[in-house]
């Protein structure tokens, strides 16, 4: 998970537009009681899944999940997902949920299924072995997705209908618009054992954000661990091959290697090797940029490579 920028709300929630027409219809359907006899039927929220919507958080999130930073687009459709959500609180079954600003711009983000929707899921702990679950036949699942989570460290508080003020509730999930992930959450990229897991980091209230976080979105899910790990093992070969082609160079530019290359020839090679060197750090840190998958991992995994390269 990465920190991101959110930009200024998009038209059709603008106020006057889609969002506050929808809001009024809400507020008349829940004050409407249902047809005698018969059960009330849920409202049907349509503001917040307008194509203009999907498409401004698709061209924020670099069309990634907000949560596990995948690409969401090729493997499923992305689901607009409630930072509070509306219909209802998982950890306070009396509250309702947050349904005044399901239209809300800063309360949506784009999530991929398995981090939004509640379902069995083989998660992977600092100790386990990838290979063994990967090859156990019925591994043990355990319920991830978000669905409609939101415990806060001060449950006592959480904020009432139609207020849009938030300030004393103290939320244990992490929000990628509002903190900052690296602060409670990092990555496993030591090179003699570079998992990829995350774990919890920072005081202990930010650990404490971090693990729910962690076990609330199932940000080390099997599937998605060894996603990450195919992509840290091709930042340790591009890695070690940067190392060894410096070390190459400084051979060629050495006195007794030009002397004995008849000079030249060794400057030849040597500028080839240069050309090759800064190609594939030109590939390291496009892994890094904000529109790659696992950026924040990879950002993690370059400043140790930057501290390996200095030792």
């Amino acid at each position: 998970m990465r920190r991101v920028h959110r930009p200024s709300t998009p038209t059709s929630l603008l106020p006057g537009g889609a969002g506050d027409a929808e809001l009024a219809r809400l507020k008349l359907h829940r004050i409407t009681p249902p047809p005698p006899r018969k059960k009330k039927k849920s409202f049907e929220y349509t503001a917040y899944k307008s194509e203009d919507v999907r498409r401004a958080l698709e061209k924020v999130f670099h069309g990634k999940c907000a949560y596990c930073e995948t690409y969401y687009a090729a493997s499923a459709p992305v689901d607009i997902e409630h930072y509070r959500p509306k219909g209802g609180v998982s950890e306070d079954v009396t509250h309702g949920g947050y349904w005044w600003i399901a239209m809300q711009w800063e309360n949506l983000l784009p999530s991929c299924i398995d981090c939004n929707r509640k379902r069995g899921q083989v998660i992977v702990e600092a100790s386990t072995s990838l290979t063994v679950l990967a090859t156990t036949a019925s591994p043990k699942l355990r319920q991830a997705g978000k669905q409609n989570s939101f415990p806060l460290a001060n449950s006592g508080v959480r904020a009432a209908a139609e207020t849009n003020d938030f300030s004393r509730e103290q939320p244990l999930l992490i929000n990628p618009c509002n903190d900052d992930p690296a602060a409670h959450l990092m990555y496993s990229v030591d090179p003699s054992h570079p998992t990829g897991l995350i774990v919890p980091t920072g005081s202990l209230q930010q650990q404490k954000r971090g693990a729910v976080s962690i076990q609330v979105y199932g940000l080390n899910r099997l599937k998605l661990l060894e996603d990450r790990n195919r992509v840290l093992r091709a930042l340790e070969f591009l890695g070690d091959l940067i190392i060894d082609v410096a070390k190459s160079i400084a051979d060629l530019e050495a006195p007794d290697a030009q002397r004995q290359l008849l000079g030249t020839a060794a400057e030849g090679v040597a500028a080839r090797l240069r050309l090759l060197r800064d190609r594939m750090l030109t590939e390291l840190k496009a892994a890094a940029s904000p529109e790659a998958p696992y950026a924040s991992m990879a950002s993690a995994w370059m400043e140790e490579f930057k501290q390996r390269l200095t030792r």
